[in-house]
């Protein structure tokens, strides 16, 4: 509340805690009335000045009772001795303070101005040399040009965290920048939503109909809903309709958008084809991706007879004692007898004995030795995630990694192998590609030679990728790929309740006798209310038999917020179990030793991805940063405290982070607080993550209704973009003439991305 303001005037007497990576400090003030306080807050003090701090009283774990700056400037009323502190401080070298006095005596309490004024004000204190005056007067300027941008932001009534963010991609010119156009803001710094801009222009007396703001909701709209749909394209109407649903302003006339818009395409800052608008880098994504797609299938390249791979198939059962089915044996010799092909299937379908057989019969084909150099450089595997790649590599016996680390993704962001520098590899074979979006893909063929062999693997009913895009379902839509689809459950799979369930759902019909067998597939009825007590009933039971809460058992939640998102869950979960009072704290976010944890980027510097699962097991308190050791899959990374934003609990995690892993055990709540996200699709995927047991909690009717919801289709083109595909209508099918999501609303968008709510 206002009221509980408080206002200290004072100067710096200590420094408790400076973090190295940012302007966040913990430090002593001396008050006007001779009063020692700890304040923290983002700012860049002068030593010996008085400044005057607004804020509020509060207390931290780690440094007791201390005072939150959310504001403050220097004080208009210097003392001698505060000045001569400072002058005399390390800022400006060769100023001791017998010179700082002098200089103060010289020219008086209104020394700083002067100097910053008048370039002569030092030529009476003959202790300087010229040099130093004007080293001391450059020193000054820019300490004032900072201070003076600080205060102005501060003006804008920006936070202290957001005032950081600014200042670090614009230095001294954030404030400039601002005033000339805040909607520039949202996408250069991480954490400005189109929303937090327009109050920003507004009080800047920017206009409600200016084109500025105009412009910025549409760029901003068709990013939003591209990266949050996985859409590739909006229709013209779509994005304006959407636009206008943003803005909420009856005075904004349609045609004005449609002007606006027209001046975007124009300018070229988006693509306008047919009547659809494209997101600038996606669109040339769409286009890349299917020119290289042509290419790779119009190349000649010689192949295997059906009557080779049907013979050498044959030894490799005998060698490894297996009898493929039918179909199985379909999808290995029609993978090794195309260019291009694709295997699709749910679980209990034989996907990786398949694999297997692939590999084996090609290098029984190509004679070479089957785990040699040689294999390993002619044929290349790979999947979206660590945990997927794992998971091939287990089952195969064959060197698998991500699809970051075959390209050699660097600390820039850039991938060593590209068009300039093709990967060596003949065949490769893609785990999980339902999870692979449009800009990946991308990557990853630019680095391929169009003489390579690719074989795509995933399974069509689940989930598409967090990303823009939708690969495996538009290049199943193409007759440039072979298609294989597995229907069959194997043999030892047929016994399995988590499989049949699994079928139910894409049947859209559950037998609740099922869960009556008292095997595999559990259901509880709960509400948001219980949740979280029947969530620790089936902890509680699973840690007694001596179940490891961080490597046997997973929570899938469909969403973040509320009291039942995945937050709260985490939050709950790491309260009642992790009881280690060693912590790291960083914002709202609090680690402990034990702690299980998710990466939410990408890092090359540590070799870790986004969805890499990990366990805290040492927290460090360092004078130059504190960190953690964090235990990814037996490899321990050192992981600074500045990174935290990227990291988060992972007890319970989203159900797209889910994808290409597998877990013993998983809990999937149901309830109506995820309505706007629960459909057949996220349910699937939820429920085949799960090995051994699916625990379900919540509300069987929802979840029979979640079932019959309308699966939305992502807006692409990549198949119309593909010659000779099967879609006879060349027309682009939309379901929804309106974007199919409820609001375009925000709420907290400090560090939240596109990717945020899908995560």
């Amino acid at each position: 509340m206002a009221n509980d303001l408080k206002t200290y005037v004072g100067h710096v007497v200590n420094y408790i805690y400076e973090k190295s990576d940012s302007l966040y400090k913990v430090c002593e003030i001396m008050t006007r009335d001779n009063e020692r306080i700890k304040i923290s807050g983002y700012f860049n003090l002068e030593e010996g000045l008085d400044y005057e701090f607004i804020g509020r009283m509060g207390n931290n774990s780690k440094y007791g009772e201390q005072f939150y700056v959310e504001s403050y400037a220097p004080s208009k009323d210097f003392t001698e001795e505060g000045l001569i502190s400072f002058l005399s401080s390390d800022k400006f070298p060769g100023i001791g303070p017998k010179i700082a006095k002098q200089i103060v005596e010289k020219l008086g309490l209104d020394c700083i101005n002067k100097m910053m004024n008048d370039e002569h004000s030092l030529d009476d204190v003959t202790s300087l040399t010229d040099i130093k005056k004007r080293m001391l007067i450059y020193e000054i300027k820019k300490n004032y040009e900072t201070e003076q941008v600080y205060i102005k932001l501060y003006g804008f009534g920006l936070s202290a965290k957001m005032i950081e963010r600014v200042f670090e991609v614009y230095n001294i010119k954030a404030a400039q920048v601002i005033e000339e156009n805040p909607y520039i803001l949202v996408t250069t710094v991480d954490g400005f939503g189109f929303k937090r801009c327009d109050n920003l222009a507004m009080n800047l007396n920017i206009s409600f109909n200016d084109p500025k703001r105009i412009k910025a909701a549409l760029i901003y709209t068709l990013n939003y809903v591209s990266y949050n749909n996985g859409y590739t394209y909006l229709t013209k109407d779509q994005l304006i309709k959407s636009t206008i649903t943003l803005l909420s302003d009856d005075r904004l006339q349609y045609d004005l958008f449609l002007d606006s818009l027209n001046e975007l395409i124009e300018s070229d800052s988006i693509i306008y084809e047919d009547d659809r608008i494209y997101d600038k880098y996606l669109y040339e994504c769409e286009i890349s991706v299917a020119s290289d797609f042509n290419k790779i299938s119009a190349r000649k390249t010689k192949l295997f007879s059906r009557e080779k791979i049907e013979k050498a198939l044959d030894e490799v059962e005998k060698s490894l004692d297996i009898e493929y089915t039918y179909m199985q044996k379909e999808a290995i010799i029609s993978s090794i007898g195309n260019k291009l092909s694709i295997i699709t299937g749910g679980p209990g379908t034989g996907k990786s004995t398949i694999l297997k057989g692939i590999l084996f019969t090609y290098a029984l084909l190509k004679k070479l030795p089957v785990f040699s150099t040689d294999m390993e450089i002619s044929v290349k595997l790979a999947s979206p995630t660590g945990r997927a790649a794992k998971r091939m590599n287990e089952s195969t016996g064959f060197k698998a990694q991500t699809i970051h680390k075959l390209l050699g993704y660097t600390h820039d962001d850039l991938f060593t192998y590209n068009e300039k520098n093709l990967l060596p590899c003949d065949l490769l074979i893609i785990d999980e590609v339902s999870m692979l979006d449009i800009m990946l893909t991308k990557n990853l063929l630019k680095a391929l030679s169009y003489d390579t062999q690719i074989i795509l693997v995933g399974d069509s009913n689940q989930l598409p990728s967090v990303g823009p895009g939708n690969l495996l379902y538009d290049l199943m839509n193409t007759n440039i790929f072979k298609t294989t689809r597995l229907n069959q459950i194997m043999r030892q799979a047929k016994d399995s309740n988590i499989i049949a369930l699994s079928n139910m759902v894409l049947q859209e019909k559950i037998d609740y006798r099922i869960f009556s067998s008292k095997k595999e597939v559990y259901f509880f009825s709960a509400s948001s209310t219980n949740l979280i007590d029947g969530i620790f009933t089936i902890l509680d039971r699973f840690i007694a038999k001596g179940g490891n809460l961080n490597s046997s058992i997973q929570i899938l939640i469909p969403i973040y917020a509320g009291i039942s998102g995945i937050d709260e869950v985490n939050k709950k979960v790491q309260e009642r179990y992790n009881h280690n009072d060693k912590i790291l704290i960083r914002d709202e976010k609090l680690f402990k030793i034990n702690d299980k944890v998710l990466q939410l980027k990408n890092d090359s510097d540590l070799e870790i991805m986004n969805g890499d699962i990990g366990e805290i097991i040492d927290i460090v308190n360092n004078p130059d940063g504190d960190y953690m050791r964090i235990s990814f899959d037996d490899r321990v990374v050192k992981y600074s405290a500045s990174n935290l934003d990227n990291l988060s609990l992972a007890y319970a995690m989203s159900v797209h982070k889910s994808q290409g892993s597998e877990f013993d055990n998983v809990i999937i709540p149901i309830l109506p607080a995820y309505s706007i996200m629960l459909r057949k699709r996220i349910i699937y995927t939820a429920i085949t993550r799960a090995k051994k047991n699916v625990f379900i909690l919540g509300d069987s009717k929802l979840l029979d209704q979640s079932l019959l919801k309308k699966e939305y289709e992502r807006q692409t083109t990549l198949s119309y973009r593909i010659k000779d595909n099967v879609l006879k209508d060349k027309s682009i099918r939309i379901d929804d003439k309106d974007i199919p999501f409820d609001t375009l609303g925000e709420y907290d968008m400090e560090g939240i991305t596109p990717y945020s709510f899908m995560e």
